[in-house]
C-alpha cells in the first residue's frame, strides 16, 4: 500500500485544512491584484496537472498486478467498518486525494459561460478521472475497483470545488 494511505488521519486532515486556508488567502490576494491574478491562475493550472499526476502515481503506478476484482455495490465499504479498521482511512484518503484537483480545476475551465457551468465541468471531469482510474485498476488487475472509490473521489473533488467557490466569495 502506498505511504500516503499510511499517514495518521489527524495529520492528513490538519495538513489539508492548512493547505486550503493558505490557498484561500492567496485567492483573496489574487482577487485584489490583477498582476498576481495571472500568476495565481498559472499556479493553479500547474497544481491541477500535479494533482492528476499524483492521482495516477497513488492509484496506478508502483502497484503489483494481483487479481482482477470489482465491487459495484455503492457504500459497500461502509458496511465493512465494524470489522475492517482500515475502511474509514481508505474512504477518507480517497476524498483527500481528489480535493486538490477540485480546488484547481476551475482555473482550467475559464471558457465556461458562467460559474455554475464551470463547476459542473469541474465535477464531471473529476468523476471521469476517478472512473478512468477504477477502470484501469480493473483492466490491469491492480487491486479492487470499487464504486465507493468513485463516490469518495467525486466527493473530494466536489469539496475542493466548494472550497474554491468560498475562496472566491470572500474578497
Amino acid at each position: 500500500m502506498n505511504k500516503f494511505y499510511a499517514l495518521p488521519l489527524n495529520s492528513v486532515i490538519i495538513m489539508m485544512v492548512f493547505a486550503i486556508l493558505v490557498w484561500a488567502k492567496l485567492e483573496q490576494v489574487a482577487n485584489k491584484n490583477k498582476k498576481f491574478e495571472k500568476w495565481w491562475r498559472c499556479v493553479n493550472i500547474i497544481l491541477c496537472i500535479c494533482s492528476v499526476f499524483l492521482i495516477i502515481r497513488m492509484t496506478l503506478l508502483g502497484r503489483v498486478s494481483e487479481q482482477r476484482v470489482v465491487e459495484l455495490m455503492p457504500f459497500h465499504t461502509f458496511t465493512t467498518m465494524s470489522y475492517n479498521k482500515e475502511a474509514s482511512r481508505t474512504l477518507l484518503m480517497n476524498v483527500v486525494l481528489f480535493l486538490p484537483l477540485g480546488l484547481a480545476l476551475p482555473y482550467i475551465f475559464k471558457c465556461a459561460k458562467n460559474d455554475r457551468q464551470r463547476w459542473m465541468y469541474c465535477f464531471v471531469t473529476g468523476c471521469c478521472i476517478s472512473i478512468s482510474v477504477e477502470v484501469l485498476q480493473y483492466c490491469w488487475a491492480l487491486g479492487l475497483a470499487e464504486t465507493d472509490d468513485v463516490i469518495c473521489n467525486s466527493l473530494g473533488c466536489a469539496l475542493g470545488i466548494m472550497a474554491n467557490v468560498l475562496g472566491r466569495e470572500f474578497k
